[in-house]
């Protein structure tokens, strides 16, 4: 149990040889198990430096949402707050436009849908959406190194060059239009802060705005998504709440178990981040729940895309291979991975690596349509 096995001064460890076999220039990570913080960082940077949190950005619009919005309000082209931050309002990943015909109706990871809900922030309490972070949650929780423009000691983010290498990313200019979504630079202990008000430490939301958040909205790739969060099981039964993010050079995650008041933070600086994220998820014992092999009759190989965001799925041994391609929507870099296996998990879902991350699932939930990682893909010429 994550509780009572983890001895001190472990999480260090565990770091700086998970950052030596994945290559990633730098990473800072921190631990939080029954009010007690471990920290440490390895690369040139610190405890304290900010990276740039990415999709974590989104639990905290969530989080502010439930203080000034109806969540249940028609007011966002027929779509609701809540529809929105739970991805299930069929909006496009990077625009208000609907998903094509065949992915209708169906769970999809959709940057817009947060766009609209922080603008909608904006206006309700007329003032900009990082003033009313701000007041309303990094203030009262002492976020005090979290913010939206870049700090001057903060960390660079590096793409991929050629199959193994990194180039920094030396502009990352963020409209402020994508603040909500994933614009917010932070530290490990500033995340573990919010970690701690979420098991239900001292801060301004109170328990019924924290359980909006953490409520189930959707079923998707073998876990739950609530309100900018995930939610699943652990090996053993636990359960978890876990986002990770990744944009301009930089992968991270924020992962809790509240049954064991813990809470687990990784922020890197690579776009290969999660190589090194996934193994100190592993060696925390924090992976998902086995399910079996179970019907995977649904499995289509083939090529899927939508909006530049691209899959090849082939068959491969007993599971499937993935290739990836996408473009980065800051720095404009198309990011291609390597090709990398994932292998039933029960229930027509595939994971990646047992499926440590649900950033790494795979699953067919309709003919024609592959949800890769967070997006649903239609077939190339469907």
């Amino acid at each position: 149990m994550l509780g009572s096995g983890i001895p001190r001064g472990r999480l260090a460890e565990i770091v700086q040889e998970a950052r030596r076999r994945s290559g990633v220039p730098a990473a800072a990570a921190g631990l939080l198990v029954d009010g007690r913080v471990e920290s440490c960082a390895d690369g040139g940077v610190g405890v304290e430096t900010p990276f740039r949190v990415a999709s974590l950005t989104k639990w905290l619009t969530a989080s502010l949402a439930t203080t000034c919005l109806d969540l249940d309000e028609p007011a966002f082209r027929g779509a609701s707050a809540r529809e929105l931050l739970s991805h299930t309002a069929g909006w496009r990943p990077e625009s208000p436009e609907p998903l094509p015909e065949v992915a209708q109706g169906l769970w999809s990871y959709s940057n817009a849908g947060y766009r609209a809900v922080g603008a909608g922030c904006a206006a309700a309490c007329g003032m900009r959406y990082a003033d009313v972070l701000r007041g309303r949650l990094l203030e009262p929780l002492g976020m005090r190194a979290s913010g939206f423009e870049r700090p001057a000691d903060a960390a660079f983010g590096h793409v991929q060059e050629g199959e193994t290498g990194h180039r920094r990313v030396e502009d990352d200019a963020y409209p402020e239009e994508r603040y909500p979504g994933g614009g917010l630079w932070s530290t490990v202990p500033d995340m573990l802060r919010f970690a701690a008000h979420q098991l239900c430490g001292p801060g301004p939301l109170s328990a019924a705005q924290r359980e909006q958040t953490v409520a189930p909205q959707a079923e998707a790739l073998g876990a739950a998504y609530c309100l900018g969060v995930w939610r699943r099981r652990l090996a053993g039964g636990r359960e978890a709440l876990e986002h990770s993010g990744s944009i301009a050079g930089f992968q991270s995650l924020l992962l809790l178990v509240p049954a064991e008041r813990a809470a687990l933070v990784v922020l890197t600086n690579s776009w290969r981040g999660n190589g090194l994220i996934q193994r100190v998820v592993r060696a925390l014992g924090l992976v998902a729940e086995p399910s079996g092999r179970g019907d995977e009759a649904a499995a289509e190989p083939g090529r899927y895309e939508l909006d530049g965001d691209e899959a090849v799925v082939e068959r491969h041994g007993d599971g499937l291979r993935v290739s990836e391609s996408g473009v980065d929507p800051v720095t404009g870099d198309r990011i291609r991975l390597s090709p990398y296996p994932v292998d039933a998990l029960g229930g027509g879902v595939y994971g990646f690596a047992g499926g440590v991350l649900m950033a790494h699932r795979l699953d067919f939930p309709r003919p024609g349509v592959a949800r890769v990682g967070w997006l649903a893909l239609p077939r190339a010429g469907a």
